[in-house]
């Protein structure tokens, strides 16, 4: 038997990824699609399609629908398909990873003492990230069938502008530290409005 039929116990430990956080990655990752094209079009060399590598292309076709889906069901209230949820896991597993990663290494090269503890447990994250991913425990169950509401949305994105424009304009902050910071601290300020501002209210006892 496998170990996936028999993980309901671990589902504490195995990430979801709700539309506000399907957003938040997809949103960060167009703003600094488009800022690094316009910033660096004088430099950006295309490879030559010889090169071409049919497992990369399929890679980047299948994390690009995952972006685009993540966007449009935010704003549209649709049931995902199983493929579609497929793609959006595809996406958000490699912007996760790639970002722990990247931020990590920069972290550890740049850190001394006990402090590099911290950008190791990252990358240690990003691994336990992709073994589940890679072994099934962490499937299309994971990307959740509730619609957020649109001032959820809105609040994400005004959230990511500002800490873009902090991070990138204000701190110069190279751009894999400006999309860690982005994703995490636009998610968690959400998470912190839903515990305090949209918290259901209690209900009333009518019984007189």
């Amino acid at each position: 038997m496998k170990f996936v039929e028999y993980r309901s116990p671990f589902r504490l430990f195995i990430p979801q990824y709700d539309e506000i956080v399907l957003f938040t990655m997809s949103f960060t990752c167009i703003i600094l699609l488009i800022t690094g094209v316009l910033s660096y079009s004088q430099e950006i060399q295309l490879i030559p399609p010889r090169e071409y590598n049919p497992r990369i292309i399929a890679a980047i076709i299948i994390f690009i629908a995952g972006l685009i889906l993540s966007l449009y069901h935010a704003f549209v209230d649709r049931p995902k398909t199983r493929m579609e949820k497929s793609f959006m896991l595809f996406f958000a597993v490699l912007v996760n990873a790639f970002s722990g990663f990247m931020a990590s290494g920069y972290n550890l090269a740049n850190s001394s003492g006990w402090l590099i503890v911290f950008p190791i447990l990252n990358m240690i994250n990003s691994m336990v990230l992709l073994f589940m991913w890679r072994a099934g425990v962490l499937d299309e169950s994971s990307i959740s069938d509730q619609h957020a509401p649109r001032v959820k949305i809105m609040l994400a994105a005004v959230m990511v502008l500002i800490l873009y424009y902090l991070c990138h304009y204000i701190y110069e902050l190279i751009w894999i530290q400006t999309l860690s910071i982005c994703l995490v601290y636009s998610i968690n300020f959400i998470r912190l409005l839903e515990s305090i501002v949209f918290r259901p209210l209690p209900a009333r006892d009518t019984a007189q």
